[in-house]
């Protein structure tokens, strides 16, 4: 086992030194010997209260400037009972605290992070480029985004981004970020067979959930497209498909790339409503266009279509449209 998999399970068997009561009684009792202290040393000294508290606080502090020191037996008492009880006790809940720092940034590292995510996040299962570029846009757009990779870790921080270190194809890892509050799923296993194993079970435990894949090979796709389990792209074949259509219209793969990675405007699926249902398409992109949006097509289905015919949007269709971000 290699040194990061050693300290995932060393992280995995600590527990925190103090529970929430022993630390609030921990630091109850500080306050206590800290006042005691210096109300004693201020008895004993015949020194003004402050100045006792700043005694007391410098001493326990390990500070000890030596301007204020007890001259009397009870005073020496009274000092080395706040040395031996309140200094431990003061290091113990420093300690602690670091400690709980430390080990939840190596935790969050090592893809050990219990925290919870907010509901409508992306799940993203696998951790290859595809994988890497989408989680950097999603981010980009303010998405909370959760990872689930058997890597060791994503090699990138944000305060939005979430690593679960395990297998993504395993269902007992897919139980423990509950997929149902998710918003969508990216699935980009090295391998199809997980990708296909990963689209079962997600569908399996959330049967609502989006889930878009991208295989390497495209009977996997097709397959993944008869069982009506996800949207998969496969990306041999996306790439190839661009290129062609860069090669017959030289700005057709500018114009991909643009809409693709375009920061100010963002594609979203919409209900009609209600005064365009009954209307042709030619109608509703009429009517968008005058208020900013573009119409790309029509969600029928299972299908999308450009719609560029006169057909009748009806309420059982779904327009896909380009909008200001």
């Amino acid at each position: 086992m290699g040194g990061v998999g050693l300290l995932r399970n060393f992280l995995a068997r600590i527990r925190w030194r103090l529970t929430p009561g022993r630390a609030v009684r921990a630091i109850l009792a500080v306050v206590i010997i800290l006042a005691g202290g210096a109300l004693v040393f201020h008895w004993t000294q015949h020194v003004g209260y402050f100045t006792a508290l700043y005694w007391v606080i410098t001493t326990v502090s390990t500070v000890g400037y030596g301007d204020v020191v007890p001259h009397t037996r009870a005073a020496r008492i009274v000092a080395m009972v706040v040395m031996v009880v309140a200094v431990p006790v003061m290091g113990l809940l420093l300690a602690d605290a670091a400690s709980g720092l430390v080990e939840g940034r190596l935790r969050r590292i090592l893809g050990m992070s219990t925290r919870s995510v907010p509901k409508d996040y992306m799940l993203v299962l696998g951790w290859t480029m595809p994988a890497r570029i989408a989680v950097t846009d999603l981010l980009a757009r303010g998405r909370h985004v959760l990872v689930i990779a058997n890597v060791d870790g994503l090699g990138m921080d944000h305060p939005h981004l979430q690593f679960l270190h395990g297998d993504p194809a395993d269902e007992a890892n897919l139980e423990r970020i509950n997929p149902q509050e998710a918003h969508a799923a990216i699935l980009c296993h090295d391998h199809d067979g997980d990708i296909l194993i990963a689209a079962l079970a997600l569908h399996h435990m959330a049967p609502q959930l989006p889930i878009t894949a991208v295989p390497s090979r495209s009977n996997t796709a097709q397959a993944m497209a008869d069982l009506g389990l996800l949207a998969s792209f496969p990306s041999n074949d996306l790439m190839g498909h661009v290129l062609a259509r860069a090669a017959q219209a030289p700005h057709a793969g500018p114009l991909i790339w643009q809409l693709v990675r375009d920061e100010h405007h963002r594609i979203q699926e919409e209900t009609p409503n209600a005064a365009e249902i009954g209307q042709t398409m030619e109608e509703v992109r009429s009517a968008r266009a005058l208020k900013g949006q573009l119409v790309f097509g029509v969600l029928n289905g299972d299908q999308v279509e450009f719609a560029l015919s006169g057909q009748r949007l009806t309420a059982d269709h779904r327009l896909i449209v380009l909008v200001p971000a």
